[in-house]
């Protein structure tokens, strides 16, 4: 079963690779409600932090798949 293969220390490094992932994806679509939100009440935008949160949100996804496609394929 399915349950097994995640009770494994394998099947733990995956989910939680995947689940980098998934906090990456969370957090870019988290700052883009934030900019939508500050357009809409004529703030202004300082693109310094907002470059470095796409580009932290970014990395993390991708170091997430990267981690996860490594051990899904048992890479070493």
């Amino acid at each position: 079963m399915i349950i097994d293969k995640l009770l494994t220390r394998r099947g733990w490094r995956i989910m939680a690779h995947s689940t980098l992932a998934g906090a990456g994806i969370g957090l870019l679509y988290l700052l883009t409600r934030i900019v939508i939100e500050n357009i809409q009440h004529g703030y202004p935008l300082n693109w310094w932090i907002l470059g470095l949160g796409i580009t932290l949100s970014l990395w993390t996804v991708a170091l997430g798949s990267m981690l996860t496609k490594a051990e899904l394929t048992e890479w070493r």
